[in-house]
Parts: C-alpha cells; structure tokens; sequence
C-alpha cells in the first residue's frame, strides 16, 4: 500500500531517530526511559496517522511536499 507523509510527519520521524543519538551519550536509565516513551509516543502517532493513497485520490496538499513511500 502507498502512504503520503507531510513535513511535519517526516520532523517527527525524524526527531524519533536523533533521539536515539542521544540515549548513546547519556548514562542515566531514567532519562533514556524518558527519552525512548517519548520516541514510542511520536512513532505510535505517525503510525495512526498515515493515510493510504488511492489510487483514485489526489493529494490535497502542495505535491511538492508530499513524500511517499511504499510500505
């Protein structure tokens, strides 16, 4: 199935991955449990808000800033 992506869905992916970054330099378990409920929380929410892409649909944002992937 085809997915569109916003830029604001695309930040959040990416926050999630430098979020990984940083749990590497910090010792302290607590805040890399912290670091990673909140990654899960900003995943989660990308997960539950992607909509396919018919096949009769058109994207009704700007296509320069769609992204698609196909999953």
């Amino acid at each position: 199935m085809i997915y569109t992506i916003d830029e604001g869905q695309l930040l959040r992916v990416w926050s999630v991955i430098s979020s990984f970054a940083r749990i590497r330099k910090i010792e302290d378990s607590l805040v890399q449990s912290e670091i990673l409920t909140n990654a899960h929380m900003l995943l989660t929410a990308f997960v539950l808000n992607l909509v396919p892409l018919g096949s009769s649909d058109l994207p009704s944002t700007n296509p320069d800033r769609i992204v698609m992937f196909d999953a």
